[in-house]
Order: structure tokens, then sequence, then C-alpha cells
């Protein structure tokens, strides 16, 4: 973060300062974490008030407090109304202060992907800096995460690569509004959240909140492969418009896609413009086909920061995977195990399946509940068993609730567990050489677990196909 000091940081927050005027340079919300020489901000939730640990921060090397009651500490403490609006009310004056490029990206699936392959092309960009580029770390996606991204920006940032994921309306509007991207993206529409947006149209509207900061000067990449794309062309007249399609004419589109001799994706990136049209040929060292999308949504944002095509393609090319996230490892007995933990959506689940049964070998899938899918949780279920079984997916293994839907719709070869060390214990007892197996689920699922027990102890992860 700038350096600020603690009299200039209540004026922003229209809180009042007692004690000493400090200058800090950091912001902490975790007592837990490594607080040395922060400013602490005590939020307030549903199921916690850290004002209750500010012992703790105290102890881990806070040297400063921002509280929304007086509490009994020695440190300079900045009283404010509300701490998560005051966190928000920091991180937009930081964000205006330093004056990035901001890239806004949300998306049912593939925000952490773009991300990071946006942020791998901006690194190559000579700016004379030598922290050019600042991206969202981890999921630091919501409505605490986004502010926090923020105040990690310095001087030395020319570009904020900032990602936004929300599971109730507004939350996305509120990110944007602290973030203010000069370009943004909603990469896809999906079931996902369910619970909070109660059907896929809500899911829609929500994330169409990213494109609401964007004014006259900003820019819209709509993917033309999304089914809301046409309301989302003739809803945000005012700002310019970027078109990307995997299958349809845009202003960026993916020519003869193929996977090469070594399994990698392969394709030939097409920019349409008023004189023409350029190319290259790109490969992505990310597993499936559907990261051409994604590619196509990262160029396109980077061009308009007038990123050259052939710097946008050393980018796509040396951008790794994300752990979790299609990760080939090494299994026991010599299996293949593919690792995408991080999160489950239905689009992602089908994504993750498919390449799963382009892999040399048995296809196994063990799978973890997909969660807040609400009153559609079954029949998605159901849907990602008929879909597995269509693509010639040899056993399933499942963990949890939801999947009983999963196993019933599946048949014959699928194996239904209420506990995942009873999942472990049945893959392992059959594996051999000839196996891939494919390991997903939501975060609540902790599939991660599964990955753990049924990889080579020491084994090194292996990237792209």
């Amino acid at each position: 973060m700038i350096p600020l000091k603690l009299s200039a940081i209540a004026d922003f927050c229209v809180g009042k300062l007692h004690g000493k005027d400090l200058t800090v340079e950091k912001v902490m919300t975790d007592s837990r974490a490594d607080c040395t020489d922060a400013l602490f901000v005590a939020l307030v939730g549903e199921r916690f008030d850290a004002h209750e640990f500010i012992n703790t921060a105290e102890n881990q090397g806070a040297i400063a407090l921002m509280v929304s009651r007086k509490v009994d500490s020695e440190l300079p403490q900045i009283i404010v109304e509300d701490t998560e609006k005051a966190l928000g009310q920091l991180a937009r004056f930081v964000r205006q202060e330093v004056n990035p490029k901001v890239v806004g990206i949300t998306g049912s699936a593939g925000k952490t992907t773009v991300k990071e392959l946006v942020a791998s092309i901006l690194r190559l960009v000579d700016t004379g800096s030598k922290e050019s580029v600042l991206a969202t770390k981890g999921n630091f996606n919501n409505h605490i995460g986004v502010p926090l991204t923020l105040l990690d920006l310095n001087k030395e940032h020319e570009y904020a690569v900032i990602e936004m994921g929300a599971n109730h309306k507004g939350e996305i509007a509120y990110c944007a509004s602290l973030a203010k991207p000069n370009v943004s993206v909603i990469n896809n529409v999906e079931p996902a959240h369910l619970e909070g947006f109660g059907s896929i149209e809500g899911v829609a509207e929500a994330k169409s909140e990213i494109y609401q900061s964007l004014g006259e000067s900003g820019t819209a990449i709509i993917n033309l492969d999304c089914e809301f794309a046409s309301q989302w062309l003739e809803e945000f007249i005012d700002c310019h418009k970027v078109t990307v399609s995997r299958h349809n004419d845009a202003h960026f589109s993916a020519n003869n896609v193929h996977l090469n001799s070594e399994g990698l994706v392969t394709f030939d990136l097409i920019k349409r413009h008023l004189t023409g049209k350029d190319s290259v040929t790109v490969t992505l060292q990310l597993a499936g086909l559907h990261n051409v999308s994604n590619a196509l949504v990262a160029a396109a944002i980077c061009s308009q920061f007038d990123v050259e095509l052939d710097t946008i393609k050393r980018g796509l090319e040396q951008a790794g995977s994300v752990k979790g996230r299609l990760n080939l490892i090494a299994g026991l007995q010599g299996c293949l195990i593919i690792d995408d933990t991080y999160n489950a959506s239905v689009g992602s689940v089908k994504a993750a399946i498919d390449v799963l049964v382009s892999k040399q070998g048995e296809p196994i899938f063990a799978f973890g509940d997909m969660g807040e899918l609400g009153t559609e949780s079954a029949r998605y279920h159901k849907e990602i068993g008929d879909y597995a079984k269509q693509k010639g997916v040899k056993k399933l293994f499942a963990f949890g609730t939801e999947v009983a839907h999963t196993v019933k719709a599946f048949g014959d070869g699928a194996e239904f567990f209420i506990d995942n060390n009873a999942l472990i214990d049945a893959v392992r007892g059959q594996l051999d050489s000839t196996q891939v197996i494919l390991i997903k689920g939501s975060r609540s699922a902790r599939m991660e677990q599964v990955v753990q027990a049924l990889q080579e102890p020491q084994q090194t992860e292996k990237r792209g196909g």
C-alpha cells in the first residue's frame, strides 16, 4: 500500500483518530496472520466480531487499529461507524491515488484462469517498472477480498487485474464501484450460486453489474458464446464494446483449434479490425479446449491497452496452470491424476470431463458435491451423471449428498460414499497404471484431500496436456 498517515485515513473513512498519528503501509483483517507494522481493521460479521481479537492482532505486530467502538488498547485507534464500509472507502482512495489501468473480471467459471492469462501478458509490457502488475491473489474476489487487493496497490503498479465473484446481488456492483475498471468482462454465465440468485437469469443480472461501472471511456468485453450476450450488447450502449467468440464472427476469434502431438491446445488467434485482420498461432500450456475461450477474452482485454498481438501470444504461451485447475499429477500405482479441485460449477465439471476423456487411459471420475445450486441441485447433479456416462467415463466414485443423483444417473460403474475416506480407500484399492482419474468438487467438498491421498509421494506436478 502507499504510505498513509492515520489522520488521513480517518478523514477518508469519516472516522476519528485517537492516539499517535503514525504512518502505515499495510492493512490486515486477519488477526492470525502476520500483522507486523499494519493497521488492523476489526471487521464484524454474522458469526464473528474481530474486536474480540485485538490482543491477537497486537501480538502479531499490528501498530494501529480501525474499530467501530473504542477498545482497551494502547495502540492508536481510528473509530468509524462501520469497519467494513471504511475498508472499502480506504481501498477506493488508494485506487484513485495510484490510478492504474484496471481490469475487472467476473463470470461463473474461468475467472481465475483469465486473470492469470491477462497478468502474464501485461507483465511482458515494458513500463519501466519492476512491479507493474497487481493481480488478485487466491480467491480474494468478494466484498472483502477486492478492497484488500486494491489496498496492495503502490506507485509501481501500472495495471491492476481484479477478479470479482459474488453469491448475492449487489456484491459485484459494490466491488466494481471500488475498483472502477477501465475494461470489464463477464467470462460466461452458468448455473452457480443459484441459492443466492434464484435462477440462471438472476446470475446473469448479478454478473452484469460489472458493466454498470463503465462510463463512455470504458470497454466491455462481450463473449458472444454466452446466451446473454445480445442482452448485454443492447443494454450497455454507452461504453465501447469488443466481442469474442469461438464459434461466431467477432473482434477476437479462433480458428484451427486442435490438440498438437504433445496434447497441448493450439489455435489461430484472429484479431479483426477496420482494415482487415491479423492472426498468430498460439499454443497454450493449459489443459482443455475450453481454455481457448479464456485466451480470447484475455487477448481482447490486453488489446485495449494497445498490447501488440505478438506480445499477447508470448504472454498466453508463458502462462502456467493455476493450482487446483486441471493440474496433471503423478498418482499411486502409476496412474495420472487430474486435479481440478479449486471449485465446481456445472460448466466447469463438463469441461473437466472433456479433458479426462481426451487423455489416453481408462477415464475415472472422483466427484464431490457442487454447492449452492438451490432447488435445481438435484437436476444439475443428475445432468453431470448423464454427461459423464455419455462421454465414456468408465467408473464414477462420488462423495457427499447431492452426488447421489449423479450416481443414479450414471448407473453401472458408479459408487456412492458419504465419507471421503471411504471413497479414497475404494479408489486406492483398484488403482493401476492404465487409469486417468479426474478429481473435482466444490470447495466445501474438500476434494483436495482425495488428491493428497492418491498422489505419488514427492511427485512433481506436470503441466500441459
